[in-house]
This record gives C-alpha cells, sequence and structure tokens, in this order.
C-alpha cells in the first residue's frame, strides 16, 4: 500500500478519526477502570467506609462509560468508517466511482478494473489486516491474561463487606475485554484464511472470465468484508505505520511471484 516516491492520498482515513479518538479515550478508562478494580478490596480499611463507597460509585460510572463508548464505535463508527473503505475498494476495482472521496495508490496490482482485481485489492487488504491483528494480538493477550490472572487472586483475598454489585460489574468489565480479545483472534484468523485463499486461487491462474474465478474472488470479498463487520474493530494505526514498509515490500514480491506487478492506481 505504498509507491517510493509518490504521494499517497486517502480521503477515507478521516472516517477513522473519530474512532481514534475514542479508542485513546477507552485506553485510559481501561486502565483507570483495572486500577480502581484492584484497589477497592482495600479501600474501606485504607481510606475508610465512606472513601470507600465513593470509589465504587466512581468505579460503576467509569464501567458504564467505557462500555457505552465501546458499543458507540463498534456499532456506528467503524460500521460507517468501513463503509465507506468498502465503497472505496470496490471503486478501485470497478474503475467506478461510489464515493466523492478520493484515493491514490492505495491499490498496488497490475489488473484493470475487473472481478480480479477486486480479488487482488481483497488479498492486499487481507495480508495487511492479518499482519496488523497478529501484532496488536501480542500486546492484547498479555494484557488479557494479566488482568485475569490479578483479578482471580484479588477475588480469592476479598474482603466478605465487598459489595456484590461491584463485584458483578467487575465481571461485567472482565467480560467486555475478553469479547474485545476473542472478537481479535477470530478476526485475524478469518483475514489470514481469506488471504490464503485468494493466493492460492492467483497462484493456479483461475480464468478471469470463468464464472469458477468471479464465484471464488466474491466469496473471499464477502467473507474479508463479513468479518470486518462482525468484529467491529478497528485495526492499530500505528501498527499499520510500522509494518508498512516491510508489508508493501512483502506484497511487491508477491505481485511478482503472482504477475500481479504495481502500477499506479
Amino acid at each position: 500500500m505504498n509507491n517510493k516516491g509518490l504521494e499517497r492520498v486517502d480521503e477515507v482515513s478521516q472516517y477513522y478519526a473519530p474512532i481514534e479518538k475514542l479508542g485513546m479515550i477507552s485506553a485510559l478508562l481501561f486502565w483507570g477502570i483495572a486500577a480502581l478494580s484492584f484497589a477497592m478490596p482495600y479501600s474501606a480499611s485504607i481510606l475508610g467506609k465512606a472513601t470507600a463507597d465513593i470509589i465504587q460509585a466512581f468505579f460503576l460510572v467509569l464501567v458504564l462509560a467505557y462500555f457505552s463508548i465501546s458499543q458507540v464505535s463498534s456499532l456506528y463508527l467503524v460500521p460507517r468508517a468501513e463503509l465507506m473503505r468498502r465503497k472505496q475498494l470496490l471503486s478501485n476495482s470497478f474503475g467506478i466511482p461510489l464515493s466523492h472521496d478520493h484515493t491514490s495508490l492505495y491499490y498496488n496490482n497490475s489488473f484493470s478494473p475487473s472481478v480480479q482485481r477486486l480479488g487482488a485489492n481483497t488479498m492486499e487488504n487481507a495480508l495487511f489486516s492479518k499482519e496488523i491483528a497478529s501484532r496488536m494480538l501480542g500486546r492484547k493477550r498479555i494484557i488479557i491474561f494479566g488482568y485475569l490472572l490479578a483479578w482471580l487472586i484479588a477475588f480469592s483475598l476479598r474482603h466478605d463487606n465487598l459489595e456484590l454489585l461491584t463485584w458483578i460489574t467487575q465481571l461485567v468489565f472482565s467480560g467486555e475485554i475478553l469479547s474485545e480479545w476473542l472478537k481479535l483472534e477470530i478476526l485475524r484468523f478469518r483475514h489470514e484464511r481469506t488471504y490464503d485463499e485468494l493466493y492460492s486461487h492467483f497462484l493456479h491462474k483461475l480464468g478471469q472470465d470463468s464464472p469458477c474465478a468471479t464465484a471464488n474472488v466474491l466469496n473471499a470479498f464477502a467473507t474479508y468484508e463479513a468479518a470486518k463487520s462482525t468484529a467491529g474493530i478497528l485495526l492499530s494505526t500505528n501498527d499499520f505505520q510500522k509494518l508498512n514498509p516491510s508489508l508493501s515490500k512483502r506484497w511487491n514480491q508477491i505481485c511478482e511471484e503472482l504477475d500481479m506487478q504495481n502500477e499506479i492506481d
């Protein structure tokens, strides 16, 4: 997704900016909630019951805010951004503008507008997506298992006077972060499977106009988009920027191996 010496344009990225901002807020809330969840069992004995009650109330508010932000992002902002990206993908694949947003040098392969170009574009997307998701999972697994281990230890050592509502809320919060981790795991797996299917498609050079080739590409495109829609997760922009040079080089090599050499889109 990068061409050396030429300027890359991606106006669709504006739809992802609000998601990234909410993501930063959500990350701050996560660490605040995690810290409070471990401090609450001891707050009454150290700070007094009145202060402990205030901390518990503040904890409940933070969990509610965290849950609300995650739902707004996954149910509205991410689907809207992915819709615009999907329009841009189809516009590039078939040479027909479906939106006013302009992109340049976002996809790189030698196919003219066709179903085959859609397949190549989807394959490029799947390559980048699965690698970015894998990088994100490395951090996510450490955070999730570390938090759950600490939470289980804290729960086993809980005080008798802890309110049931607080522990139920902590359980809901733990379930929320577990859900995010599992969604990312499944997203990475489905993107990897889509990439493998399209790699096999182009490796065996199925006829461009054959019904079988068209069906294969459309199935891979639908699988890729369905995976993103189901997960409702935004892949990390920072990880994309770090991986972009190496992945672009890798994609260029793949294009050469499969006779999909780059050209400006």
